[in-house]
Protein backbone atom coordinates (compact mmCIF):
# COMPACT_ATOMS: atom_id res chain seq x y z
CA UNK A 1 0.00 0.00 0.00
CA UNK A 2 2.82 2.33 0.80
CA UNK A 3 4.52 1.90 -2.62
CA UNK A 4 1.34 2.82 -4.48
CA UNK A 5 1.02 6.04 -2.51
CA UNK A 6 4.64 6.92 -3.18
CA UNK A 7 4.21 6.43 -6.97
CA UNK A 8 1.08 8.58 -7.00
CA UNK A 9 2.92 11.52 -5.46
CA UNK A 10 5.50 11.54 -8.27
CA UNK A 11 3.03 11.53 -11.16
CA UNK A 12 2.51 14.75 -13.05
CA UNK A 13 0.15 15.98 -15.75
CA UNK A 14 0.90 17.47 -19.13
CA UNK A 15 3.19 20.51 -19.04
CA UNK A 16 2.34 24.01 -20.20
CA UNK A 17 4.66 23.76 -23.20
CA UNK A 18 2.97 20.54 -24.33
CA UNK A 19 -0.47 22.15 -23.95
CA UNK A 20 0.57 25.13 -26.09
CA UNK A 21 2.10 22.85 -28.71
CA UNK A 22 -1.07 20.73 -28.84
CA UNK A 23 -3.30 23.80 -29.17
CA UNK A 24 -1.07 25.22 -31.92
CA UNK A 25 -1.08 21.94 -33.82
CA UNK A 26 -4.85 21.65 -33.51
CA UNK A 27 -5.31 25.26 -34.68
CA UNK A 28 -3.07 24.63 -37.71
CA UNK A 29 -4.98 21.55 -38.86
CA UNK A 30 -8.36 23.19 -38.26
CA UNK A 31 -7.27 26.19 -40.36
CA UNK A 32 -6.18 23.91 -43.20
CA UNK A 33 -9.44 21.94 -42.96
CA UNK A 34 -11.64 25.03 -42.95
CA UNK A 35 -9.79 26.63 -45.88
CA UNK A 36 -9.42 23.54 -48.11
CA UNK A 37 -12.75 21.88 -47.25
CA UNK A 38 -14.85 24.13 -49.52
CA UNK A 39 -12.34 23.71 -52.38
CA UNK A 40 -12.66 19.93 -52.30
CA UNK A 41 -16.42 20.13 -51.79
CA UNK A 42 -16.77 22.23 -54.94
CA UNK A 43 -14.64 19.74 -56.92
CA UNK A 44 -16.82 16.86 -55.74
CA UNK A 45 -19.87 18.82 -56.89
CA UNK A 46 -18.32 19.36 -60.33
CA UNK A 47 -17.33 15.70 -60.53
CA UNK A 48 -20.88 14.58 -59.69
CA UNK A 49 -22.24 16.94 -62.37
CA UNK A 50 -19.91 15.39 -64.95
CA UNK A 51 -20.90 11.85 -63.93
CA UNK A 52 -24.62 12.73 -64.04
CA UNK A 53 -24.26 14.25 -67.50
CA UNK A 54 -22.41 11.15 -68.74
CA UNK A 55 -25.20 8.88 -67.44
CA UNK A 56 -28.02 10.93 -69.03
CA UNK A 57 -27.28 10.51 -72.70
CA UNK A 58 -30.92 10.68 -73.80
CA UNK A 59 -31.31 14.38 -72.91
CA UNK A 60 -28.09 15.76 -74.42
CA UNK A 61 -28.28 17.04 -77.97
CA UNK A 62 -26.05 19.33 -79.95
CA UNK A 63 -22.64 17.74 -79.58
CA UNK A 64 -19.91 19.56 -77.69
CA UNK A 65 -21.94 22.77 -77.33
CA UNK A 66 -24.88 20.82 -75.89
CA UNK A 67 -22.62 19.07 -73.39
CA UNK A 68 -21.10 22.38 -72.24
CA UNK A 69 -24.57 23.97 -71.98
CA UNK A 70 -25.82 21.09 -69.82
CA UNK A 71 -22.75 21.29 -67.58
CA UNK A 72 -23.04 25.09 -67.34
CA UNK A 73 -26.70 24.96 -66.30
CA UNK A 74 -25.98 22.45 -63.55
CA UNK A 75 -23.00 24.43 -62.32
CA UNK A 76 -25.19 27.53 -62.12
CA UNK A 77 -27.83 25.65 -60.12
CA UNK A 78 -25.18 24.28 -57.73
CA UNK A 79 -23.51 27.72 -57.39
CA UNK A 80 -20.10 26.59 -58.62
CA UNK A 81 -17.80 29.61 -58.89
CA UNK A 82 -14.27 28.18 -59.23
CA UNK A 83 -14.81 26.70 -62.70
CA UNK A 84 -16.47 27.99 -65.86
CA UNK A 85 -17.47 26.10 -68.97
CA UNK A 86 -14.35 27.43 -70.72
CA UNK A 87 -12.24 25.33 -68.32
CA UNK A 88 -13.67 22.12 -69.82
CA UNK A 89 -12.07 20.49 -72.84
CA UNK A 90 -14.43 18.49 -75.05
CA UNK A 91 -12.79 16.05 -77.47
CA UNK A 92 -14.76 14.12 -80.07
CA UNK A 93 -14.08 10.37 -79.86
CA UNK A 94 -16.38 9.12 -82.61
CA UNK A 95 -19.72 10.06 -84.22
CA UNK A 96 -21.74 10.13 -80.97
CA UNK A 97 -19.10 9.98 -78.24
CA UNK A 98 -17.19 12.81 -76.59
CA UNK A 99 -14.54 12.91 -73.89
CA UNK A 100 -14.95 15.76 -71.41
CA UNK A 101 -11.77 16.69 -69.53
CA UNK A 102 -11.48 19.10 -66.63
CA UNK A 103 -8.08 20.18 -65.37
CA UNK A 104 -7.76 23.16 -63.05
CA UNK A 105 -6.00 24.33 -59.95
CA UNK A 106 -7.19 26.55 -57.19
CA UNK A 107 -5.05 28.65 -54.84
CA UNK A 108 -6.24 29.28 -51.28
CA UNK A 109 -4.63 31.67 -48.81
CA UNK A 110 -3.97 29.89 -45.49
CA UNK A 111 -2.19 32.40 -43.26
CA UNK A 112 0.58 35.04 -43.41
CA UNK A 113 2.36 34.41 -46.72
CA UNK A 114 1.44 30.73 -46.98
CA UNK A 115 -0.91 29.57 -49.75
CA UNK A 116 -2.14 26.10 -50.65
CA UNK A 117 -2.55 25.04 -54.28
CA UNK A 118 -4.97 22.21 -55.04
CA UNK A 119 -4.85 20.63 -58.50
CA UNK A 120 -7.83 18.72 -59.84
CA UNK A 121 -8.16 16.41 -62.87
CA UNK A 122 -11.23 14.50 -63.96
CA UNK A 123 -12.61 13.15 -67.23
CA UNK A 124 -15.71 11.33 -68.43
CA UNK A 125 -16.92 9.88 -71.71
CA UNK A 126 -20.31 11.15 -72.85
CA UNK A 127 -22.52 9.75 -75.60
CA UNK A 128 -24.91 12.16 -77.26
CA UNK A 129 -27.89 11.86 -79.54
CA UNK A 130 -27.50 12.70 -83.18
CA UNK A 131 -29.38 15.89 -84.10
Amino acid sequence: MRTQLKVATHQRGIGMLAVLFTIGLLAFFMTVLLKLGPVYSEFWTIRSIMVDISEQTATIQGGARGILDAIGKRMEVNDVKAVTTSDFEVNKQDQESFQVVLHYEQRVHLFFNVDAVATFDYQVNIKTQSP
